[in-house]
């Protein structure tokens, strides 16, 4: 019987599930899509038991892509970072949804707490990060307040918080509860530098240690599983990573002069480094992942790249996206349409939670097309500005910027992306 590591990707719109040989050749994959649900203005959920039973669909379909038998000796998970839910310790109830990290519902506590730039500037070194509803830490504080007895029953443990890794694993294993350093350094509740759940920012937001997960290497064996779809009981969950850290690693990201860009419904771009690095208001100082060491990472969140091409898409009334990149490329190259993609405030590197998106340069001329291909541009100024960012972070020179996620697929916009930074840069 064939050896085998299962590997599943829990993102934002779909599960994957690959199965890898010895060698770390995909010889089976499977692969599910999420729904997202916008219950009002500003709200971005996902239903929690909706995501495990993808996770069942997407890995019965990798292990009946191909015709022989194997044995899964271990399962690595990677996963959509910052969403986050509550659930109850007893039965494994959800008690929210999955609060997503495009999620803005937050912004008007955070806006509250920045007021304060005594605790506004602790959480910045604390944790890295800036105030802002992408992370997880202001909406558990919320979320805890709407449940009847929130503050309380998470006093007792009764009540369980998580990001998806937790909740994966939860319900893989008998309800194994633990998460791992990348994932725990994204909720802007764990102390970055000393490595523990930070005490100051837990009661400002009123939110008790009790009710979060164990924090432990990212390459560690938490568990084994129970019977789960097709899976057997029993094998080893022996690692789990944030998607986007995961992703700079498998880039090479461990060795110097290693800068990624991640490509999805937002975009990450970020690089390592193996000590801490100076912690500033424009990108994210953040744990990039335990193993035998640890990895600190620079990183610009983007909240609005593949979203801001689809939206704009949507608005034109083009079909697919094919179409939409066959509309870009009948524009003057020398068009002078910009679009600034501040759907919901703009991410990384200036955190502006009141932007809102703007076409600029409109002419008598303009045309559909230049509205199309100024959403593409819009993607590659942002990248690029994060990058740049960074550069000016690390010690040694920028060797290479790797791509991944759907939009690399695209030539032009790589092309474009290499002309935007990289030959600027060198």
């Amino acid at each position: 019987m064939r050896k085998v590591i299962l590997a599943i990707d829990e993102g934002t719109t779909n599960v994957k599930s690959l199965l890898l040989d010895p060698l770390g050749k995909v010889i089976g994959k499977g692969s599910v899509p999420l729904s997202i649900s916008h219950p009002s203005v500003g709200l971005v959920e996902q239903d929690p038991l909706e995501i495990i039973e993808k996770m069942k669909e997407s890995i019965a379909l990798a292990v009946g892509s191909i015709a022989e038998s194997v044995q899964i000796e271990a399962i690595a998970i990677s996963n959509q970072r910052e969403s986050v839910l509550l659930w109850e310790r007893s039965t494994g109830r959800p008690l929210t949804q999955v609060i997503s990290w495009q999620c803005r519902r937050s912004e008007s506590l955070c806006e509250i707490l920045r007021q304060d730039d005594v605790f506004s500037r602790y959480v910045q070194q604390s944790t890295g990060l800036t105030l802002d509803p992408m992370f997880p830490a202001t909406k558990v504080s919320m979320a805890l307040q709407q449940i009847p007895d929130g503050h309380i029953r998470a006093e007792k443990g009764d009540i369980c918080i998580g990001t998806i890794n937790t909740w994966m694993v939860w319900n893989m294993t008998n309800n194994v509860f633990v998460t791992d350093a990348s994932n725990a350094s994204r909720t802007q509740l764990y102390n970055i530098g000393k490595q523990v759940w930070d005490d100051t920012v837990l009661e400002r937001l009123g939110i008790p240690n009790a009710a979060l997960p164990p924090v432990v290497a990212s390459s560690h064996i938490v568990g084994l599983t129970r019977e789960f779809g097709v899976l057997q009981q029993g094998i080893p969950v022996a690692s789990q990573i944030g998607d986007s850290h995961a992703a700079l690693f498998g880039h090479g990201g461990y060795k110097t002069g290693v800068v990624k860009a991640t490509y999805g419904t937002g975009s990450s771009v970020m690089a390592a480094m193996p000590t801490l690095p100076s912690i500033r208001n424009e990108i994210s100082t953040t744990i990039a992942w335990e193993d035998s060491t640890l990895f600190y990472g620079l990183e610009g969140n983007i909240t609005h790249t593949g979203s801001a091409i689809d939206w704009t898409r949507r608005m034109l009334g083009v079909e697919s996206m094919d179409a939409m990149c066959q509309l870009a490329a009948q524009a003057d190259i020398d068009h002078s349409v910009f679009f600034v993609p501040a759907l919901s405030g703009l991410g990384a590197p200036y955190w502006d939670l009141d932007a809102t998106g703007i076409f600029c340069g409109l002419k008598s001329a303009t045309e559909r097309a230049d509205l199309a291909r100024a959403a593409f541009e819009s993607v590659l100024f942002q990248v690029a500005d994060v990058f740049y960012m960074i550069a000016e972070e690390l010690p040694e020179a920028i060797e290479c910027l790797c791509v991944d996620g759907g939009p690399t697929l695209n030539n032009w916009l790589m092309q474009a992306q290499c002309r935007f930074t990289w030959c600027s840069y060198s």
